[in-house]
């Protein structure tokens, strides 16, 4: 298999996925949007969409013009050719706004390691079963899909953002929550502006180290958490019948 991976940051990469990527020796294109790279011009070679988060909005086109060529290939991606599609954060804003949804600032950002409940339709769905019913995950962001395209089903919420999961038919997925995070993610996430504002808005001036330590202690029960999420999608690729799969 060969997946297209879409980063919008050079440090906001694959994380723990990248472990789970070369296990299951999978061919990686990473397109790196910071560095100017650009896009395929065509998905026919690909088995999979993987998009990452970002510091930008899906709104901020005339600052980054790149996401107006990104939503049409996610839109070809899940609704015209139907490929599997995995978004994470932005990447999951991004296939809402693409498909007609709406995204929008919340009022206040969401950052910490906080709890997510999976719905009664998500605790027996190929992609989030095997999950707990309510598990720690990091969050880190400031906006949220307020509406939902047609032909979805939320797979799992929070208290303070009702999309954390989402399932767009039966093959492609939104992540609001950040399952790759590995032990140098909240130090480096924290040197980027906007994250770094956010987490002090919420978690207050120490709340770098705070979570930090946090997320260490919970680290390799994240990434059984993360394991599971991958394997799930694996096995949606392989009964997809995605030829070149």
């Amino acid at each position: 298999m060969k997946f297209l991976v879409i980063k919008h940051l050079v440090v906001e990469g694959l994380g723990s996925f990248a472990e789970f990527f070369e296990q299951a020796d999978i061919t990686v294109d990473i397109v790196e949007l910071e560095k100017g790279d650009p896009f395929p011009e065509s998905l026919e070679d690909y088995s999979a969409l993987w998009v990452m988060g970002g510091s930008m909005n899906v709104a901020d086109e005339n600052e980054y013009s790149w996401l107006r060529e990104e939503k049409q290939l996610i839109r070809e991606a899940a609704r015209v050719i139907k490929l599997p599609y995995m978004g994470i954060c932005l990447g999951a804003q991004l296939l809402a706004d693409a498909l007609g949804g709406t995204v929008a600032p919340m009022t206040k950002p969401e950052v910490g390691l906080l709890p997510i409940h999976l719905r009664e339709v998500g605790r027996n769905h190929p992609l989030t079963a095997g999950l707990s019913e309510s598990f720690k995950v990091l969050q880190w962001h400031g906006q949220e899909i307020t509406q939902l395209p047609q032909n979805t089903t939320i797979l799992a919420s929070s208290d303070h953002c009702q999309v954390q999961a989402y399932a767009f038919g039966d093959r492609a997925f939104g992540l609001q929550f950040h399952s790759e995070v590995t032990d140098v993610t909240v130090e480096d996430w924290s040197k980027i502006p906007s994250y770094r504002a956010d987490l002090e808005v919420t978690l207050g001036q120490t709340g770098c180290e705070d979570l930090k330590q946090a997320v260490d202690a919970r680290l390799p029960i994240m990434n059984r958490e993360a394991r599971i999420l991958w394997q799930n999608f694996l096995n949606i690729i392989k009964n997809s019948q995605i030829p070149h799969c």
